[in-house]
């Protein structure tokens, strides 16, 4: 019981770590190429992760071609939510994550054969009917506002059905490889992934390299902060709660995200993209709350 208060204990510093991550990311591709910044991050990941990889040596494992395929899941999700943020805001890129909670359910349903209670049904119609009025906006707004560009919230959402699938196989691999080797393969692969892609769109842009003190301090909080210790914590969080558990975290992060964003970023709340907000909550919330309710009559 102590380790998954623990575990608990660190998914809430990861609200407050990620909170900051994105605000950060908005910020810096505002300025610098988002690939370029991306590696960077990963970069100053990677090097948090080389002794733990050294030592641990997951290569060695016989599961190690599912540690790969795990790994290059989170790669994805970070690649396309660092494309993404850079045409939506800070606010509904973690807003479009708050879904997570309902497709773990329905994963779940489809998994294990699980039957829908009209309860889960409405939370899932409510919650897709907040995420879809959040596009419409993003549509006829073109990105003017809070609720970002259509382009931006397709790369998020792509992103976060990948983080789905990253965190499901988490829970598979986590009996073989501890949460420093799973975090330390997937900054590996992430690595190799974006620096072919920093390079391109580098050269797309004729932008020459540019280390500026600011793009420094803010890729390793990134990198450190927002990647190495992050990982470790959800990873850890993955062994000793459900995927479900480590999912519902989406209910605060949006909530966390755009009070930094509000602050900092200076983005601004509209009564459209409140109401969409509150469609999501009470679609996660419905669904998510019947299901630890089942869970804990059973």
């Amino acid at each position: 019981m102590a380790e998954k208060y623990k575990a608990l204990v660190g998914l809430g510093l990861t609200v407050i770590l990620y909170a900051f991550l994105h605000v950060i990311a908005k910020s810096e591709v505002g300025v610098f190429p988002s690939m370029y910044v991306t590696a960077l991050r990963v970069a100053f990941a990677f090097l948090a992760f080389i002794p733990f990889l050294v030592i641990n040596k997951p290569w060695r494992k016989k599961n190690f071609p599912q540690l790969l395929i795990t790994s290059l899941f989170a790669a994805v999700n970070l690649i396309f939510f660092m494309y993404g943020i850079e045409y939506t805001t800070a606010s509904v890129s973690q807003l479009v994550y708050a879904v997570l909670p309902i497709l773990t359910i329905i994963v779940s349903i489809i998994l294990f054969k699980e039957k829908f209670s009209p309860v889960r049904i409405l939370g899932v119609i409510i919650g897709f009917i907040g995420i879809i009025y959040i596009f419409y906006l993003s549509l006829i707004e073109k990105g003017q506002t809070i609720t970002g560009s259509f382009t931006g919230n397709m790369l998020i959402s792509i992103a976060m059905v990948s983080w789905l699938t990253h965190i499901l196989l988490s829970k598979k691999i986590s009996r073989f490889f501890s949460p420093v080797e799973i975090g330390s393969i997937t900054s590996l692969v992430t690595l190799i992934l974006v620096i072919p892609l920093a390079f391109l769109q580098l050269k797309n842009r004729n932008y020459f390299l540019n280390l500026t003190p600011n793009l420094l301090l803010g890729t390793f909080y990134m990198g450190f902060f927002g990647t190495f210790l992050t990982w470790i914590l959800i990873q850890y969080a993955v062994r000793k709660l459900s995927y479900l558990t480590v999912n519902l975290t989406s209910y605060i992060q949006p909530v966390a995200t755009t009070i930094m964003a509000v602050i900092i970023l200076k983005e601004k709340l509209s009564v459209n993209f409140i109401t969409g907000s509150l469609l999501i909550f009470t679609g996660v919330f419905l669904t998510a709350t019947w299901e630890i309710y089942r869970r804990t009559r059973s």
